[in-house]
């Protein structure tokens, strides 16, 4: 077993805490290179990483912040919470990081040996992607349906209900 492997029996409550961080005691910049930096608590981090906890729930909620080493900072409960200008860096670094393009029509979907291919429009643009295992890579949560392909990237489809219908009975077969 690693060194820094957790043992289940070594959890307690403290290590499983979670700090929130709120407007008051942290302010985030943007510096001469483009990226987010942070002060927490006084203490000025160079490069921060804001990751959703529950992205398709409450994507506005529960972002986690880390350093550059990946260890957690804090979470931001609610980003509401914070003035409309630390509103925008946070969007600005969550668009970089969970870039999802939104599909508006499905021209094909082919199924060739497991794999299924898709042919899209993406506003006036085409694209074409794989999905390897359709029952895990398609998601259907309220209006939205979220597709992810062989790679890992994401795509949407923002209102299902708004697509044309020769698209819609496309992916239809595929929504669980």
């Amino acid at each position: 077993m690693a060194e820094n492997s957790i043992i289940a029996q070594n959890i307690s409550p403290d290590t499983l805490s979670t700090q929130y961080v709120k407007p008051e005691s942290c302010v985030f910049a943007q510096n001469k290179n483009g990226f987010l930096t942070a002060t927490i608590d006084g203490k000025e981090y160079k490069r921060v990483i804001l990751t959703r906890t529950l992205p398709l729930n409450f994507p506005d909620d529960y972002i986690c912040i880390s350093d550059i080493e990946k260890n957690e900072l804090g979470i931001i409960e609610h980003k509401s919470d914070f003035p409309k200008e630390q509103q925008e860096l946070i969007d600005i670094e969550l668009m970089q990081r969970y870039y999802c393009p939104v599909i508006t029509k499905i021209v094909s979907v082919k199924d060739k040996m497991g794999n299924f291919y898709f042919d899209v429009l993406i506003g006036e643009f085409k694209k074409s992607f794989t999905v390897k295992d359709i029952s895990r890579s398609i998601r259907q949560m309220g209006k939205s349906v979220y597709i992810t392909d062989i790679d890992g990237n994401r795509f949407k489809i923002e209102n299902y209900e708004k697509i044309p219908s020769k698209s819609r009975r496309r992916i239809e077969p595929y929504l669980y």
